[in-house]
């Protein structure tokens, strides 16, 4: 009798041990990301600047192949505005698991236009989505608008900007550099990558780039599927350590917390002890590495600064309980403004 038990609970259990160690190999939700960009327009505002982008991920691989303009004003009179264009190639592939094979699904089409204000309306663009099984061909919109680094800054990014600045300050009078680039996501939606499943997200919030510290800070929140998810945090620019001609970004955004309120993530500080810096915050987190050539001078800000015209980058982005849909979705808004995030 007691055998029959034994042998009964063994079978009890063992898929339930199963069934833990598959959760437990379950890959983290990561986009690997990379970006090739030109930018003669830095030299010569006549020129075109041109960026590959690729997103890819356990289900989705996409291309973003685009062509921008220089905004800018010439004669100190007639406003020529920026605009971005998606070119062939621009599009992706989804992977059925049934045969392994990577299959055509979007289609990247339309521009953006950035005004002579910064503002930036999303639904000139939209993805065409082409038929697989027997899902029918459809076509999708984004939606909303952004403000890239707008002449008057928002009222959002405004309050975000005192933040920042006040935190960069601390207790010392003494003069800091004030100047910020500022994006704004006025509930601007980016469209699914091609799956029934992911719905999108539609985007809110501010990010602030504070010259003081070379550094992004982001408080944003993403709709995606009914659910809404609060991130908060920073991607520091920096030089990498030992390589010459080599800087990276470290992103670290993070979910409220009982122990982080929203406004301390931004900076990210390691209060738990030396073992805070090691752990995987619930968030987004990631690094790019960007290979640099071909250095101008240019003025950003009245400040002469050097940049570089050719950039190299690749990393990936990786979420800790956020759903890979999330991260897919950042990645994308980060690739769709690659002059935002590696011009000048």
């Amino acid at each position: 009798m007691t055998r029959k038990y034994l042998m009964a609970a063994v079978a009890l259990v063992a898929p339930l041990a199963f069934t833990s160690l598959a959760l437990a190999q379950t890959p983290a939700p990561t986009v690997a990301f990379t970006t090739i960009a030109d930018m003669p327009s830095l030299k010569d505002n006549n020129k075109l600047d041109h960026f590959t982008v690729s997103l890819t991920d356990a289900q989705i691989k996409a291309a973003l192949v685009l062509e921008c303009t220089a905004g800018h004003t010439d004669l100190f009179v007639l406003r020529k505005d920026k605009v971005c264009a998606f070119q062939t190639g621009s599009g992706g592939s989804i992977f059925n698991p049934k045969t392994s094979q990577w299959l055509p699904r979007t289609q990247f089409v339309g521009s953006y236009t950035v005004t002579a204000d910064g503002s930036t309306d999303g639904k000139a663009m939209s993805i065409n989505y082409l038929a697989v099984g027997t899902v029918p061909p459809s076509q999708t919109q984004f939606g909303g608008s952004l403000n890239l680094k707008p002449e008057l800054t928002s009222s959002g990014a405004t309050g975000l900007k005192d933040l920042v600045l006040k935190k960069l300050q601390g207790d010392s009078t003494s003069p800091i550099n004030t100047a910020v680039d500022t994006v704004d996501f006025n509930r601007f939606f980016v469209p699914g990558a091609g799956l029934p499943s992911d719905k999108g997200c539609t985007w809110n919030g501010n990010a602030i780039f504070a010259y003081q510290t070379y550094s992004w800070f982001f408080k944003v929140t993403a709709d995606c599927n009914s659910k809404t998810y609060e991130l908060s945090g920073n991607m520091p620019f920096t030089d990498s350590p030992g390589v010459e001609s080599q800087t990276q970004y470290d992103l670290v955004l993070t979910l409220p917390s009982a122990q982080t309120t929203t406004d301390d993530a931004l900076f990210a500080d390691a209060g738990g002890g030396d073992g805070d810096l090691f752990a995987a915050a619930d968030g987004i987190s990631g690094q790019i590495i960007m290979k640099n050539s071909n250095n101008v001078t240019v003025m950003v800000d009245n400040e002469q600064i050097t940049t570089p015209a050719y950039v190299d980058a690749s990393g990936s982005l990786t979420g800790t309980n956020v759903p890979l849909e999330v991260v897919r979705s950042f990645s994308t808004l980060i690739g769709i403004l690659p002059s935002t995030f590696f011009g000048a």
